[in-house]
């Protein structure tokens, strides 16, 4: 027994080296791992959640998506665990990856993800979820032909009418059928403010158009460029002209930065000057408007806007650092409205959530108005309604089109949140 060599249990041939082996038979019959996929993701961030201080995942999405959001993700401790599309009808591979891409601002690999899905994938063809998907971001590109193509594949797949092109300048952001016309709700500009903002403006044009009061926050806003500040500029004179109660929340760094740039002079930029003078029309600072409008004809040599502020809304001040300065005036039963891009924490749209709460059963919150979520933004959402039913109170999101949905369910929020019109 003591002359027993104990690697001879383990011996190989000469001619192998061990660790090439290893690797050899691993790898034998085994495609080569693709980059992780979008359930991985959410799973992996709801993880995280629940491990708190656990190290963090160490694969990323090819979208080049960082789960550093993951961090942003609480979860209950009190809370059965969320398992990632266990009770999400539609979900599959191509429609949990498409929605990723898509809420990293990649539409075009997101489109062909979701044709080639509905092409040639069983699970994605067979969800009907996978083609609306594809539907939205035809919509979305203004792709009429694809469209009513994909239109005639529907009807023969599932036997039931396809989603109706919707015209430009209708509601164009989704097919969920709206009831009554609800007034005013809540807008968010994210970023810098240049000519890539107009979709998150037309956002805030949808809320003005339905005519109630509105709140636009400003506290997200990064900075901006003269095309960035002529089109909020055109916003706010929109709103005045159409007699719609609009108040700035958290504009005051934004007044401050309009303050500096404008002792430049000419330099500044048109857009600018005409930011800076309806900033002074909602602040009802007439003196300080009439003298800006001198120094704005002395510089562009041409005739300023006239002074006719906005109509008064019950607040104390138009420009406000309370972010629920408005919403305590709020009808009972108002919904929140979002728009534009949501990107990022959004902890002023998420805290107007929890303050609605606190007076409502049911907080509604209306996304019809919104281009695009991202996956933090996402994820604060998911806390939001999880604190709100920790309370015993319900949360319901009405008008998301159907690739949002698509991330919101992925990321962990039930299908019961979602309704089809608002009460």
């Amino acid at each position: 027994m003591a002359r027993l060599e104990p690697m001879a249990l383990f011996s190989k041939p000469p001619a192998k080296k061990p660790a090439a082996a290893k690797a050899t038979d691993k790898s034998a019959g085994t495609p080569p791992r693709v980059p992780v996929s979008a359930r991985d993701v959410a799973a992996q961030a709801q993880a995280h959640g629940r491990r708190g201080n656990a190290e963090r995942p160490r694969a990323e999405p090819a979208t080049d998506l960082s789960m550093a959001a993951a961090s942003l993700i609480e979860m209950t401790p009190a809370r059965a665990p969320i398992e990632v599309g266990s009770s999400s009808p539609g979900l599959c591979a191509v429609v949990e990856n498409a929605a990723l891409l898509f809420a990293s601002g990649q539409v075009p690999p997101a489109r062909a993800l979701l044709a080639e899905g509905v092409a040639n994938d069983h699970d994605a063809r067979s969800s009907a979820l996978a083609w609306l998907c594809l539907f939205d971001l035809l919509q979305r590109q203004g792709d009429r032909v694809a469209f009513d193509d994909l239109a005639l594949q529907y009807v023969v797949q599932f036997e039931r009418s396809a989603p109706a092109w919707e015209e430009r300048g209708a509601t164009a952001t989704g097919n969920v059928e709206r009831g009554k016309a609800t007034a005013g709700g809540y807008a968010v500009l994210t970023g810098k403010l240049t000519a890539a903002t107009a979709p998150q403006i037309d956002g805030v044009r949808r809320s003005l158009d339905k005519g109630g009061p509105v709140r636009l926050d400003l506290a997200q806003v990064a900075g901006f460029d003269d095309a960035g500040a002529r089109l909020l500029a055109d916003t706010l004179a929109y709103a005045r002209q159409r007699r719609v109660p609009i108040t700035i929340q958290r504009g005051d760094k934004l007044q401050a930065a309009l303050d500096i740039l404008l002792r430049r002079g000419r330099d500044a930029g048109e857009g600018a000057w005409l930011l800076a003078l309806e900033v002074l029309q909602f602040g009802r600072k007439q003196e300080a408007f009439d003298d800006r409008a001198i120094e704005y004809a002395v510089a562009f040599e041409q005739s300023p806007p006239s002074w006719e502020p906005p109509l008064e809304v019950s607040v104390p001040a138009p420009i406000d650092d309370t972010a629920s300065a408005l919403e305590a005036e709020a009808a009972p039963g108002d919904p929140l409205t979002w728009s534009g891009v949501m990107a990022g924490a959004c902890a002023p749209a998420t805290a107007a959530i929890a303050e609605h709460a606190t007076r409502e059963a049911v907080v509604v919150l209306d996304m019809a108005a919104v281009q695009r979520v991202d996956f933090v933004c996402a994820g604060a959402l998911l806390n939001a309604i999880n604190r709100v039913e920790a309370q015993r109170k319900t949360v319901q999101i009405v008008g998301a089109t159907p690739i949002i949905r698509a991330l919101l369910l992925l990321i962990g929020i039930s299908p019961r949140h979602f309704v089809r019109k608002l009460p």
